[in-house]
C-alpha cells in the first residue's frame, strides 16, 4: 500500500509544520475530535488536522488520493 503524505504535530507542539508519510493501515488508536485527530503511528502518538484525517480515512477505503 502507498503512503500518504499529511502534516503532523507532535505532543507538546502546537503547530503542524512536520510532514510525514503514513500507511494509513498501520495507524492505531484514534481519538476524533471536532477539529482534529490522534491517533499513534508505529508507536509515536501525533495530531493531524480533522480534514487531513479525512483524507487518510478515504485513501485507506479507496486507495486512491483525492
Amino acid at each position: 500500500m502507498k503512503k500518504v503524505e499529511v502534516f503532523v504535530r507532535f505532543a507538546n507542539e502546537s503547530v503542524y509544520y512536520t510532514s510525514i508519510k503514513i500507511n494509513p493501515e498501520k495507524i492505531e488508536a484514534p481519538m476524533i475530535f471536532p477539529k482534529e485527530v490522534f491517533f499513534t503511528i508505529d508507536g509515536v502518538r501525533v495530531a493531524v488536522k480533522k480534514e487531513d484525517w479525512e483524507k487518510l480515512e478515504q485513501w485507506k477505503e479507496t486507495g486512491e488520493k483525492n
